[in-house]
């Protein structure tokens, strides 16, 4: 059994620039069970087309659902380095501030198992891929210059 790391961000751990970076919010590390913003824990995944490695688990204290945005802090710092994020439900400002990390929030309902999840992504990744994955790998590869690159060819202006 591979050893969880216990990092202080997601952007700590060493994966190959191929796997995508999922995080599942999930109370038993088996179904996505959590509201991103008051959700106990994260269960990380590195996932290709063939494997799926368990990376890391962060638990946080219960929060209450009070619209207090500090709480989503620590959940944002640990998750930064993500590429997705998994979770029952999620606010608009968690989404904003997931999106500004470069984490895409995905919202599922009915508590589906994490296996599954993975199995479809490997699936994906393995054949033929979302605009969604197909724009995730492609910032993966080409961080820094190439992205500036395609906003100019694409006439992005500020």
């Amino acid at each position: 059994m591979n050893q969880l790391a216990d990092v202080n961000s997601v952007a700590e751990l060493e994966v190959d620039v191929n796997q995508l970076i999922v995080a599942f919010a999930s109370s038993d590390g088996d179904i996505v069970n959590q509201h991103f913003g008051s959700s106990s824990g994260f269960h990380v995944y590195g996932i290709d087309g063939s494997t799926a490695t368990p990376l890391a688990v962060k638990s946080f204290a219960k929060e209450q659902r009070d619209g207090n945005d500090d709480k989503l802090k620590p959940k944002l710092a640990w998750l930064a380095g993500s590429d997705m994020v998994y979770c029952g439900s999620v606010g608009g400002t968690a989404t904003n501030e997931l999106i500004k990390l470069g984490v895409h929030p995905v919202i599922v309902k009915g508590g589906p198992d994490i296996e599954e999840i993975i199995t479809e992504l490997q699936q994906e990744i393995a054949g033929t891929m979302s605009p969604l994955l197909e724009r995730i790998f492609k910032q993966k590869a080409g961080k820094d210059q190439s992205r500036f690159a395609e906003m100019a060819d694409e006439g992005w202006d500020e």
